[in-house]
């Protein structure tokens, strides 16, 4: 570091191209005014805390420095729904549940057809707002929630599984955490149905499944979900 003697070990023999020339004139700005104290001792600053002591927390969030966070994906953990469900809501926002359309492209064996309607390709924007089984769910919730908003037929249009679970879980006059743990169960039993058909060879009708959602929210209402209830009109 004295007089900039480092720069001395540099071999310009060995040829410098113009990233190798950068590499090396940006860290020789940034020190080349250091002034070193033979009598003083080097200390460590921690740049993340306002100490400039080090944490583990504080590294922790260094991590995520510039990332972004995405209200409609944040949406998925506040919910009253169990842990399985907020999981495998955020998998299939993602588009990263096993749908035929994605067997196909890994060449794996899939269903030609969605194995709810049969009528075109399975993806996961068709499972969970396209599919006329699903829409006819939808329909029969419509009616027990007495919430027009939740019919298919006034949903707006989206383009991806994210922009619908976004669009639909900020349905007007529907607490939002009420309308998040809903959609939540309904995809749920909607995949257990789909997977029933393609590995039991079982089906069932539309109005079984509802029946299941039915009980399975009265379910969760009981054991704590108090609030879930408010907006659930049992018949």
């Amino acid at each position: 570091m004295h007089n900039n003697t480092w720069i001395r070990d540099l071999d310009h023999r060995t040829g410098f191209t113009t990233d190798l020339f950068m590499q090396f004139a940006i860290p020789w700005n940034l020190i080349r005014h250091v002034r070193l104290e033979t009598r003083q001792e080097d200390t460590i600053t921690w740049k993340f805390t306002p100490s400039g002591e080090y944490t583990a927390a504080s590294a922790y969030r260094a991590q995520f420095l510039g990332c972004v966070k995405a209200p409609s994906i944040g949406s998925i953990w506040k919910t009253w729904a169990p842990p399985k469900y907020k999981f495998f809501t955020w998998l299939i926002t993602q588009d990263r549940v096993w749908t035929s359309d994605r067997l196909a492209r890994r060449r794996w064996d899939h269903s030609p057809s969605c194995p709810l309607c049969r009528t075109t390709v399975e993806t996961s924007l068709h499972l969970t707002s396209e599919c006329r089984y699903t829409r006819r769910i939808w329909d029969l919730v419509t009616t027990w929630t007495a919430q027009p908003g939740l019919r298919p037929s006034n949903w707006r249009p989206s383009n991806t599984t994210l922009e619908w679970w976004n669009n639909i879980t900020t349905t007007p006059a529907i607490p939002r955490k009420a309308m998040g743990t809903l959609t939540m169960l309904i995809l749920w039993e909607i995949w257990k149905e789909r997977n029933s058909r393609v590995f039991q060879r079982q089906e069932s009708g539309a109005l079984p499944l509802f029946a299941k959602v039915k009980d399975e929210a009265t379910a969760w209402t009981q054991v704590g979900a108090s609030r879930f209830a408010s907006f659930l009109m049992r018949e």
